[in-house]
């Protein structure tokens, strides 16, 4: 895509260029879009008391997905999320929550429903959780992401 540009010169006219930007479409995680999605609906509802009940749900899907993965059975999950790749271990999303909440205070905004990076800082989270009595090294990139 090219995009004109106009600028100020010195003599207060204006003049109009052309750049050339190459875009690129950032590729977007279904799994947390989709959670990002249920959980506003508790944030429009203002329900907040149903994020943890939402996380819940987060979980039992998770673990239904991990067992299904060698059955050939399709699970609710990849229903829902057909993107979703596998999970290697339970993971507590809702004791993840509860614990990222009593420092954030999700739960208690009223005009700001939970972001996209606050989703991944939870999974994270529930990630390090479930892994953390063997855990010896943890690192993130520029972006959070675990690894």
């Amino acid at each position: 895509h090219t995009f004109a540009i106009e600028t100020l010169k010195m003599d207060g006219t204006l003049t109009s260029s052309r750049r050339n930007y190459v875009l690129t479409t950032l590729r977007k995680d279904g799994l947390m879009e989709w959670m990002k999605d249920m959980l506003n609906h508790s944030f429009v509802l203002d329900a907040s008391e149903s994020y943890a009940g939402t996380m819940r749900y987060f979980e039992t899907l998770i673990e239904e997905h991990r067992l299904r993965k060698d059955t050939g059975v399709r699970s609710r999950l990849k229903e829902f999320v057909p993107s979703v790749g596998t999970f290697h271990t339970p993971l507590p999303m809702c004791e993840a929550f509860q614990l990222y909440d009593t420092k954030y205070s999700i739960s208690k905004r009223r005009f700001i429903a939970p972001t996209f990076n606050e989703i991944r800082h939870i999974l994270n989270l529930s990630q390090v959780m479930a892994i953390g009595p063997k855990l010896q090294l943890i690192t993130f990139d520029g972006d959070q992401t675990l690894y």
